[in-house]
This record gives structure tokens, C-alpha cells and sequence, in this order.
């Protein structure tokens, strides 16, 4: 697989020198992708998508508020997400607010990774969808709290939210 360029567009010098530069560079033989939950806060909750995860460090998802979250489920990537991201020189991730486009797009790729390695694509699809109700994005049952009283108190509920949305605290 290429990577696509629109019919016609003609690169100018700088362009077609960058391409060329990394194109030469040898494809990586694998790849993981990494998923993270985000809790709802002043934004609905959603969930990050991390291309090529093994190869950015923490410090790349602090702006997301994610510097200190562990990833709750992680894939092999396909040959062709890796030869896609090939190009993909700076942090590179999906963000899902509904459950249902995230289904739908990573169905795509597991049947991928299934040609690849029989079975890997579906078991892991098994294990995303059980984490629907762990997880919840995209549902109007998640509505933002109001607190009030004191500090501990907000405390302890935030603590509670984040136990039922599934988090280990050790």
C-alpha cells in the first residue's frame, strides 16, 4: 500500500524532497496502538486512539490531560496502518466521543489484523466491546456533577466516579 496523494496535486520542490527523505526510511515491522478513557470534566468524555503508542512518551498526552492515565486496552497495529502512519512525524491519534464509530472503526481493522494473525481482530474486538459499559461516551446518562460542600467531600466523589468507570488504584 502507497500512501495517497490527490490526483493531479503536483508537490513543489520542498515537498517532493521531504517525501522522498522519509519515504527512503525503512517501515517499521510493527506497531502498537493504545487506547485511553477520558472522564468527563468541562468536555463530554471520550476515548484517545494512539497511533504507533510503544514510540511517544507521557509528556506527548499531557495536553490531553492524559500525563499520568494508563491505557485501558492495546492492539498490534496492521501492516497497513503501519505503512499509513509511515509518514506520521509528529503524535498521531483518533478521538471518540460515541461508542458505535469506534465499533465500526475498528471492525475495519480487525478484519485486517485477522488476514494477518487468524483470531487476533476478533478476540480483541470481544475485549473493546466489553469495555462499553465501563467506559460510557456518547450517552446522555453521563451528566456532569454539581458539587457542593466540602473540598473532601468533592474529593471522594471524584474518587467514586473514577471506580465506577473502571480504574485500578494502587
Amino acid at each position: 500500500m502507497m500512501v495517497k496523494i490527490k490526483e493531479g496535486y503536483v508537490m513543489n520542490a520542498r515537498e517532493k524532497a521531504e517525501y522522498d527523505k522519509v519515504n527512503a526510511l525503512p517501515r517499521k515491522t510493527s506497531g502498537r496502538v493504545d487506547f485511553y478513557y477520558k472522564p468527563q470534566t468541562k468536555y463530554p468524555p471520550r476515548i484517545y486512539v494512539y497511533m504507533h503508542a510503544e514510540v511517544w512518551c507521557d509528556r506527548n498526552r499531557r495536553p490531553m490531560g492524559l500525563y499520568y492515565a494508563m491505557p485501558f486496552l492495546s492492539r498490534p497495529m496492521n501492516r497497513e496502518e503501519i505503512e499509513y502512519h509511515h509518514f506520521d512525524i509528529r503524535l498521531f491519534y483518533h478521538q471518540y466521543e460515541d461508542w458505535d464509530k469506534l465499533i465500526y472503526a475498528e471492525e475495519q481493522e480487525a478484519e485486517l489484523l485477522d488476514r494477518e494473525t487468524p483470531g487476533a481482530g476478533t478476540a480483541f474486538l470481544q475485549q473493546l466491546k466489553a469495555f462499553r459499559e465501563r467506559c460510557p461516551i456518547g450517552s446522555p446518562t453521563v451528566k456532569p456533577r454539581s458539587v457542593t460542600g466540602s473540598s473532601e467531600e468533592s474529593v471522594v466523589i471524584v474518587i467514586n466516579d473514577l471506580a465506577a468507570a473502571g480504574f485500578v488504584f494502587w
